[in-house]
Order: structure tokens, then sequence, then C-alpha cells
């Protein structure tokens, strides 16, 4: 079977970005979207986060936009004289204790706010490049029991790594064939899970003032609107979830569980796998229950009379 999520990052960036993510979700074609909680448009992600229920939303990590959450003097390396991030040329200077104390305190600030986050992952891709962020994230993905963006650098880190997507693809479909490649793209998904990440929203001046990505966000917009890839998603038997199910969709690619998952309205809704992982103990009980209730039936049938067991035979004979 083929999962995808298809995750908008930099909700909570601007409100324009708010709202074209919103469209995108409601279009069909995106099932995830990571919060950053450090950005003006914050609070009105929050607000469409809630009138979204069936929308997965992970943490943006965010330690290169903006100023942190925790206090900017615990943070030296990390900001500038000013309080704000000193952004991606002083990565390699960064102490890896002041990651992991602004990472918790962006969580806190996501808790907070009445929701919990389905994944980690991180702005400007950090955790995929840098081995302190991605220890950092990973040993609380470890410790929330929630899946992170899938990195190369997880080969390298501690065990146990957390859960992970099989594959993701890392593009940007702001160019002429970007629907055409993207259509394309999911119909080659190999089995099992897989990422698509793109960044979708409407522009305006805030969102330029913030970040040098701008008009190729409404290019993606555009590209990820469209009625095709809700089709090509299911002429490609593609099924849509989000962070929250993976766990569960990964369960369901066990043997002998496959063939009871057969349309996507059943695969959307393993959203526990807490619960999901439950029932199959209760089914494997049950069956259980039926084999030893079978076995005493054998065992009472080896008590009744010589002429009662030809006569049982007689009418199974008849039933075969």
């Amino acid at each position: 079977m083929k999962w995808l999520i298809i995750n908008a990052d930099d909700f909570g960036l601007s409100e324009s970005i708010n709202r074209g993510i919103e469209e995108v979700y409601r279009a069909g074609s995106l099932s995830s979207a990571t919060l950053m909680v450090n950005m003006p448009g914050f609070q009105d992600a929050v607000r469409r986060a809630h009138t979204l229920p069936q929308l997965g939303v992970g943490l943006h990590f965010n330690l290169t936009y903006g100023r942190p959450i925790s206090d900017p003097n615990h943070l030296p390396s990390l900001v500038k004289p000013d309080g704000t991030f000193s952004g991606l040329p002083t990565i390699s200077s960064w102490n890896e204790w002041e990651i992991e104390l602004e990472l918790a305190a962006q969580w806190k600030r996501f808790v907070a706010a009445g929701m919990r986050p389905t994944h980690l992952d991180s702005h400007h891709h950090l955790h995929l490049m840098d081995q302190a962020v991605h220890r950092a994230m990973s040993t609380l993905a470890i410790r929330e029991q929630v899946p992170m963006r899938k990195s190369q650098l997880s080969a390298v880190s501690s065990k146990p790594a957390p859960l992970t997507t099989d594959f993701i693809l890392l593009d940007n479909y702001d160019k002429q064939d970007s629907l055409e490649r993207l259509i394309q793209s999911i119909a080659n998904l190999p089995e099992g899970s897989s990422e698509i990440m793109c960044h979708p929203g409407y522009v305006d001046d805030m969102t330029r003032e913030i970040s040098n990505y701008t008009q190729e966000r409404e290019l993606e917009l555009n590209v990820f609107r469209s009625p095709n890839i809700r089709q090509a998603l299911e002429t490609n038997r593609v099924h849509l979830i989000h962070f929250g199910q993976l766990a569960a969709s990964k369960i369901a690619m066990l043997p002998g569980i496959q063939e009871t998952l057969t349309t996507p309205e059943k695969n959307v809704k393993l959203r526990h796998p807490k619960r999901s992982a439950k029932r199959r103990t209760i089914l494997v009980k049950n069956k259980r229950k039926k084999t030893s209730s079978s076995s005493s039936h054998k065992r009472h049938s080896s008590r009744v009379t010589k002429s009662k067991k030809v006569n049982l035979h007689k009418k199974r004979s008849l039933m075969l």
C-alpha cells in the first residue's frame, strides 16, 4: 500500500500564508502543516487549525527567523545583539544546550495553544544539515512519542531513532512544469509511506518583510489547489494521511492486515495507533477464545456414546 503525507511548511509565518494553506487543505490535496510559533501569523494559524480538526499540525522548529521564545540572554550563540536569531551563517557555532532550550520553549508554546504537535520538522531544513539540531529534535520526538521528518542524519544519531516516513521528496513547485512533475511523482511513489513538502501561500507585505521565498509561494499555491492532484491520488491508489496516522499506517503494512484495509476511508480512520493495537489484541484474544471453545467441544464430543458419535459422523458427512 502507498501512504502519502503532503505537508505545508511555514504555517503561522503570516496570515496570508495561513489563508493559502487552508485553501489547499480544503481543495483535498493537503493533509498536514507545520506551525511556526514565533511568527506574526501564529495566533491566526491556531484559530484556523481549531476549525480544521482533520488537518495534522506539527511543530516547524525555527532558529533562523524572528525572535526566540526563550529569553535571548540565555541563547548567546543563537541570537544577534538585538535579540533576533542570527541565522544560518552562524550555524557552526550554535550551542547544543541552547538549541534544546529553545526547542523546548517552542514545543511548550504550541501545546499551550491547546494543540499537540503531530510531528517535528525544521525551518530551512536545519535538522537535515546540522547534527546538533537533529539530536535535539530526535530526543524530543522520542520523549514525546511523535514522528519527525526523515533525515539522512538519522543514520548517525543515537538509537532509538524517532518514527519517520520511509521516503521523502524535498522539492519546489514554482516552475511551469511543476504540476506535471508532481503528478508524476505521485504516480511513481514506492510502496510504504512518503512525505511531499510544499510552501503554498498568498504573499503580502509582511511575508515579503520576513521571507525571501515570496512569489514562488503563490505559484505553489496554484499547483496544489489543482483538482488534478486529488485525481492522481485516487487513480494511483495513494492514501493521504498526516503524521499522526503514520504509526497506524506502518501497522497496516504488516502481513495479514493489508487485506482488511481496502478503501481510503478505512485508512484515514486509523488515527490512534494505540487504539488500533488494542483492537488487534482483542481480536487475537477472541480468536484464542474461539479456538479454546472448539477444543472444549472436541473434549465434550469424546465423552458422548458410541451411537451418538456415529450419528454425529453421519451428519457431518451430509454437510460436506
